[in-house]
């Protein structure tokens, strides 16, 4: 299943999110797809494909204390068109 999560960090944190994001590792159950930051916030896109639910809340945990995080299950938009007719 596909997740697209948002995390905006909190100004002032900007050297700590990035530390983080370089030490950041691989969580069995979850892939990233394709990841965007937006140019005028704090804030960051990140698509993920999910095998095991667990691996998401693994993943986001850490980041709880630098900003806020939103998930939300995505798929293609000809898919939910297709499954729509």
């Amino acid at each position: 299943m596909l997740f697209m999560t948002m995390f905006q960090w909190e100004p002032g944190k900007t050297e700590e999110v990035m530390q983080m994001r370089t030490k950041e590792t691989h969580h069995p159950g979850r892939k990233i797809v394709k990841e965007w930051v937006a140019l005028e916030t704090n804030l960051v896109f990140r698509l993920v494909e999910i095998t095991d639910p667990a691996a998401l809340l693994k993943a986001s945990s850490g980041w709880s204390d630098l900003g806020y995080i939103e998930m939300h299950p995505v798929m293609e938009s000809e898919e939910a068109l297709k499954l729509l007719k």
